[in-house]
């Protein structure tokens, strides 16, 4: 007897197949998780059975769909996020494909921002990692609707009931348990994983021994005639239909009207409560598998299509207009409608790439209406008007061409180099208008936030001649992810790359080297120092010229957003920066020549304040008077400027000299500058009997300041009593891996995390010293939490170089 999930016809798709399909049936998920849980793996059997390839990729083999970097095969990592669409069900899935790494945090954020629901991978030997929840985290602010699948059950070691009492504990969410895992003793008393139990139907699905491929399936009734499973499937549909029956009262009124037999109530009802349950973030359905030995991910994929919501059922994006506010309503059939302009198309950029052969390729996510090839769209960042040929969506590297992208997709723009960016909102009208109105064309949809790189390396070509080609091929990776940024340092002559972190960095260089060809260099990764002017009061700088004058203050701020209402501030929140210009600052002589029209000046007034922020932007660029290190966390205020603005003269590069050479004024007299340096809260996770050994090694050797050791489980009282609570009432089957009888918090008391906060130049290369003090039992990770003074010896060192 086959499965009902493998009903469907296994065969090869096209794209267009699926692309009519209703809004209600579009699922937008991500696979997340720890690096090294199973991510790609399990992406690549869902794309095998849902008919979209012929053959599984592997991980191991290098020839998988959404790994196609060589870096990516060569490491056998996700590097960055691949997007794919797939059928299943009647159903069409856009799955993206992130990296576990947290080097590329920014990778899973930029993806979370246009998906509406994610899948949490844990390995069940591992169990919840520390990346894992930082993601969950991410997702939760989002409000994303999640489902977890515990894979690798076929490891020795692996704990199921351990690692759903860890989802529980530690990413604090109930659980609802859709899938048991089903083993079968060997001869050498070693537990075989086999299959699943469906808590749903009462079944045990037990995948064939001689299909490698994991297609075909045997689906046993579970009965009194097998005590041990029917057992543990009775107490599981318990567990379920109570949890359940606390936020659905149908479910109650079932459980009643079927003589309180829990196992009476339908499995369509039950999906419907976990499906309105998972919906509104009050559960998490859990399942289980293998994927690499093709166990348990066809479940999966019915779950996918089961419990996680349509563009339908999610949350109402942010959106903002300069010029009045948007109004928003869903709509059953169209989708999400803006200022119930049911022709009107709006989408988010969330990515942008090149690809090695067929060019630049910009990802979006139709939010309102339906984006047509051969039409025209604006981008509100830049207003300009843009003509989209064509349109693609992606499988892996491979491109699929389509004549539309409809509201709740996600699709491709081939053919833009330097267009589009990042977090880019884009308009288009469906009732073909040629121009946009002033409300549409400043629409914004949600922005995506980019984390300010730490890590540096110096970049430099073999020769002078690969220099213009190195540029080029900095300006596609920056393009391409934007946590990556490129400076340069004018005192030392050199080209300075910084990111997020070693690894980041890392495969930039063997991109731009084995990818891109370029002839150059990488030198040593080095963390990003910065001085900042720390006076007590003010510092008072100015500029006069001949018909040029500027009076300035430069002081110090912790915080560049507190600034935000300020009249006239400009942040800089990359590097904590603020230059206020406020309207009151243009001398009489100017507001007269503006009001008297006598203004002759070839510029614009706002063409002679964007040159005085450029001038004092380029000031703090070039750095203190220290060690040239840039400035970081000033605020500049321009208190005066007078200009020749009655004749007519060119006055752009003078006025950003004029107010640079303000700022130097300051440089030069001033003593009270200092070092910055960046600072992260560290949290080791270890056990016990490693604790001293970690701590000591932390406070001598990396200067960390220890600010608490706590038991894994009990960071915060309040949630470790609810945690426990929802374990005790949540059934877990049998686990060998733990002890039933155990307290709330015995299963994590041999486990702790030092939290701390310590210098990111002393956390250089740490992961492979924890590693050897551990014997690679401890893992951990970084926040970063700002740029702190460096005094005392720390200062003299540096300083020292």
């Amino acid at each position: 007897m086959r499965h009902r999930l493998l009903q469907n016809i296994l065969s090869t798709r096209s794209y267009s197949t699926v692309n009519n399909v209703a809004l209600s049936k579009i699922r937008n998920i991500g696979i997340i998780a720890h690096i090294d849980a199973g991510k790609t793996t399990t992406t690549e059997r869902m794309i095998y059975y849902s008919g979209k390839s012929r053959r599984i990729g592997n991980v191991d083999e290098g020839d998988t769909v959404t790994d196609y970097l060589r870096a990516e095969r060569e490491r056998g990592i996700t590097i960055q996020s691949a997007a794919t669409t797939i059928p299943w069900n009647q159903h069409k899935i856009n799955i993206i494909d992130t990296p576990g790494h947290a080097d590329f945090t920014f990778e899973v954020v930029r993806s979370l921002r246009v998906l509406d629901g994610a899948v949490t991978i844990l390995d069940a030997v591992a169990g919840v990692e520390a990346q894992t929840e930082k993601v969950w985290k991410q997702a939760s602010v989002l409000g994303l609707p999640r489902i977890v699948y515990i894979n690798k059950m076929d490891r020795p070691g692996a704990g199921f009931s351990r690692t759903v009492r860890e989802v529980v504990q530690k990413l604090e969410t109930r659980v609802v348990l859709c899938n048991l895992p089903y083993f079968e003793v060997a001869a050498d008393q070693e537990y075989i994983f086999k299959g699943v139990i469906d808590v749903l139907h009462g079944k045990l699905l037990k995948w064939k021994e001689e299909d490698e491929f994991g297609k075909e399936i045997d689906v046993i009734d579970l009965n009194e005639s097998t005590p041990d499973l029917f057992g543990m499937y009775c107490k599981a549909r318990e567990s379920m239909v109570e949890t359940l029956g606390e936020v659905d009262e149908s479910v109650i009124d079932a459980f009643l009207e079927n003589d309180e037999n829990y196992l009476k109530i339908s499995p369509e009802l039950l999906d419907s409560a976990i499906r309105k349950a998972t919906i509104e973030n009050y559960l998490t359905p859990v399942f289980c598998g293998s994927s690499f030995r093709n166990i348990g991910v066809q479940p999966l994929m019915d779950g996918i299509t089961k419990y996680l919501p349509s563009p339908l059922q999610t949350s109402l994006p942010e959106i903002k207009s300069k010029k009045k506010e948007i109004l928003k309503k869903m709509d059953e059939t169209k989708g999400l409608v803006f200022n119930n302009d049911k022709n009107l198309t709006v989408g988010l950029v969330f990515k942008v790439m090149t690809h090695v052969t067929r060019g630049p390729m910009t990802f979006f996510r139709i939010y309102s209406g339906k984006l047509n090839a051969s039409t025209n769209l604006v981008n509100t960042r830049t207003g300009k008007k843009l003509l989209v040929r064509n349109l693609l969506v992606m499988h892996g590297d491979t491109p699929e061409e389509v004549k539309s992208v409809s509201a709740g997709d996600i699709g491709v723009i081939p053919g833009y180099e330097t267009e589009f960016k990042t977090g880019d909102t884009f308009v288009s009208s469906a009732a073909g208008k040629k121009t946009m109105g002033p409300t549409e064309s400043s629409m914004t949809l949600m922005p995506i936030d980019i984390p300010p790189p730490l890590f540096n390396a110096s970049i430099e070509p073999h020769t002078a001649g690969d220099e213009a080609y190195m540029k080029k091929c900095l300006d596609i990776l920056i393009r391409e992810d934007p946590s990556l940024k490129v400076h340069v340092d004018e005192e030392l002559g050199q080209t300075v790359l910084s990111g997020m972190g070693e690894l980041h960095l890392d495969i930039v260089r063997e991109r731009l080297i084995n990818d891109m060809k370029a002839k150059v260099n990488l030198r040593e990764v080095a963390v990003s120092f910065k001085e900042s002017f720390v006076g007590k009061a003010e510092a008072q700088g100015s500029f006069e010229g001949e018909h040029i004058q500027i009076k300035l203050t430069v002081g110090h701020v912790e915080n560049c957003l507190d600034f935000e209402s300020v009249p006239g501030a400009h942040i800089f929140e990359d590097e904590n920066n603020i230059i206020i210009l406020p309207d009151s600052a243009a001398s009489e002589h100017v507001k007269t020549a503006m009001s008297d029209r006598r203004w002759k000046c070839p510029n614009s007034l706002d063409d002679l304040q964007e040159a005085l922020i450029n001038g004092c932007l380029t000031s703090l660029q070039m750095g203190g008077p220290q060690l040239g290190l840039s400035l970081h966390s000033t605020v500049v205020t321009i208190n005066h400027w007078d200009a020749p603005v009655d004749k007519n003269e060119e006055l752009v590069p003078s006025m950003m000299n004029a107010s640079r050479q303000a700022i130097q004024t300051v440089k030069e007299t001033e003593s009270d500058f200092a070092i910055f340096e960046p600072v992260m809260i560290t949290k080791v996770y270890v056990n016990s009997n490693d604790l001293g050994e970690v701590s000591h090694d932390l406070t001598q050797r990396c200067q960390a300041v220890i600010l608490a050791v706590e038991d894994e489980s009990v960071q915060d009282t309040e949630i470790a009593d609810w945690t426990a609570e929802v374990v005790e009432k949540t059934y877990v089957p049998p686990d060998y891996t733990i002890s039933q009888t155990k307290g709330r918090n015995e299963d994590f008391a041999n486990k702790k995390i030092i939290i701390a906060e310590t210098p990111l130049k002393e956390m250089i290369g740490y992961l492979s010293k924890l590693r050897a003090l551990t014997q690679g039992r401890a893992t951990f990770d970084m926040s970063f939490i700002g740029m702190r003074r460096v005094t005392g010896s720390r200062a003299d060192s540096i300083t020292r170089g």
